[in-house]
């Protein structure tokens, strides 16, 4: 018997098979699954097929295994922030825990694309597949601002205005370079405000990282040492270089943040409008700015001198905020991002309490949340079809 004919008979042989064997099954699995219309087609289909086989009818049953255990630290839900498939695996808690969550519009509105982000650090996902289209390096015209400030060398976390330095990583700092007393009679300045802009102030602090979870007194009290400052356009509210004495606030106009490396021309990072809080981390660190603010045009801002503001975060949640950002910036997905990506995250990052036995994220549904365990357990579990 010849090639040709041999091909043509094994042709003959599969499409007879199919004819009687296959297509039969599934058109009426298929007709079936188009009157159910079940949320996930897959694992229906593998149901119907165990429990409708046509000699050995079996009663096909979904069972959890346990697939892992994570811990404080550990961190979930990044799938989510790379697409919107399905969650892989429930993930239930053991015992209370509490979580850092943030959702993806969030994420890419702060940082970009998370494939851009990895890779910057391709190595810990090598086996990832990326789009197509982004497959190849940019032109160096189109290097982006986070590129630039990769190359940088501090990797002290800080926010937007400060310009992103890279060290050894794991070389940490405490909050405070220096003690900061406290005495018992120390009562904090005290400027005058109109109520329209004691109301606006207590609006943005609300939505700042280092001052939100303040309590009323304690709001007041920071309300009141708020110096008014104005600044006209092309005026630096901070330089490079120089030490940090004061932690800002927009109320009106808008302002660019530039870094310089060296000799070569400042590059613009970031950018404020009314609202947007600025120079907290020279404050608390103690080193000088590391990045420009410029008023594009004119503008009002409220002032914290250091001492008050020292003294205020000494009393607060300062620990708080710099778990968060050691948190991230320990998590192998997000560890290339710069000090300033890590800072705004952990200023967008909910805090939520989870009871024990919860399932936090359940495999098939959708999701657009990433997770890090800042304290107690979690277990993942994968459904397996039983026979």
């Amino acid at each position: 018997m010849s090639g040709d004919a041999a091909t043509n008979e094994k042709s003959l042989l599969a499409k007879k098979y199919l004819e009687n064997t296959v297509v039969p099954v599934l058109t009426q699995a298929l007709t079936q699954m188009c009157i159910t219309e079940p949320d996930d087609p897959f694992t229906w289909l593998a149901q119907w097929l165990v429990e409708n086989h046509p000699t050995k009818p079996s009663k096909a049953e979904w069972a959890e295994s346990l697939v892992l255990k994570l811990q404080e630290g550990n961190f979930f839900g990044e799938i989510a922030l790379l697409s919107g498939k399905p969650r892989q695996a429930t993930v239930r808690a053991v015992g209370q825990v509490t979580l850092l969550v943030i959702g993806r519009d969030a994420f890419q509105r702060l940082c970009g694309n998370l494939f851009e982000i990895l890779r910057r650090n391709m190595s810990a996902y090598s086996t990832m597949e990326l789009p197509p289209e982004e497959d190849t390096p940019k032109p160096a015209e189109e290097t982006k601002e986070e590129e630039v400030a990769e190359e940088a060398e501090e990797e002290e976390e800080a926010p937007p205005e400060e310009a992103p330095k890279r060290a050894p990583r794991g070389r940490r700092t405490n909050v405070f370079v220096e003690a900061v007393e406290l005495d018992d009679d120390w009562v904090a300045p005290v400027y005058e405000k109109e109520d329209a802009e004691a109301a606006r102030l207590e609006e943005y602090i609300g939505k700042t990282a280092l001052l939100a979870y303040l309590d009323e007194k304690a709001k007041k009290t920071v309300i009141g040492a708020f110096q008014k400052k104005t600044c006209s356009k092309d005026e630096n509210v901070i330089v490079q270089g120089e030490d940090g004495d004061y932690y800002y606030i927009l109320d009106s106009g808008h302002t660019d943040v530039f870094i310089k490396k060296g000799e070569e021309p400042e590059i613009k990072v970031f950018e404020y409008s009314a609202g947007g809080a600025f120079g907290e981390l020279a404050l608390l660190h103690g080193e000088p700015r590391l990045a420009t603010v410029r008023c594009t045009e004119d503008c009002v801002l409220w002032a914290l001198d250091r001492d008050t503001f020292r003294k205020i975060m000494m009393s607060t949640g300062k620990q708080d905020m710099s778990q968060r950002v050691d948190f991230l910036s320990k998590v192998s997905l997000l560890e290339e991002l710069m000090p300033f990506e890590r800072f705004r995250l952990a200023e967008a990052m909910e805090l939520r309490k989870i009871e024990d036995g919860v399932d936090i994220v359940k495999e098939g549904e959708s999701g657009a949340e990433f997770f890090i365990i800042q304290s107690g357990a979690c277990h993942c579990f994968k459904k397996t079809l039983k026979f």
